[in-house]
């Protein structure tokens, strides 16, 4: 009977043991990187379609501006970027079409300190005129940029 007993707890505390230094390693691990990388870096992305050929996504929006990324294997295009949710309906008021507002974290290096003056200029302007001009200058600081990485929250 002790055997029996010996048989079973031994590896069973064993297995305890290992499992509680694995959890706190990689506890340790995602706790570093998500506040080291992540930590108040949020982008409001106000996205007009998603497309399966970049040419049917290039037809269809011949007359915004915009940026794109693919996402399981579909183009996605990006008419607005802000880091200012009061900032989105303004964007919105720029586009008659169905668009999207989608919450992403980038990490903070990533964020130019001109996205947080021109997402003021948003905030203290109504012209729509202006609006579309500010827009215009978010979208080209993240045009030649293709290295971006984005993680959805929504």
């Amino acid at each position: 009977m002790k055997k029996i007993l010996k048989g079973i707890f031994v590896p069973v505390f064993v297995a305890i043991i290992v499992g509680y230094i694995g959890g706190k390693f990689v506890y340790k691990t995602y706790r570093d990187n998500l506040y080291d990388s992540l930590s108040s870096s949020r982008l409001y992305l106000i996205e007009n379609g998603e497309y399966e050929s970049i040419d049917s996504m290039r037809e269809e929006n011949s007359g915004n501006n915009y940026v794109y990324y693919k996402d399981n294997d579909k183009y996605k295009t990006v008419v607005g970027i802000t880091r200012k949710y009061d900032n989105i309906n303004k964007i919105k008021e720029l586009y008659s079409d169905n668009l999207s507002v989608m919450e992403y974290y980038v990490a903070n290096d990533v964020v130019d300190s001109k996205q947080d003056e021109y997402d003021k200029m948003l905030m203290d302007t109504d012209d729509i005129h202006e609006v579309k001009e500010v827009v215009d200058n978010i979208l080209n600081l993240y045009r030649s940029d293709d290295s971006i990485r984005l993680i959805a929250i929504n």
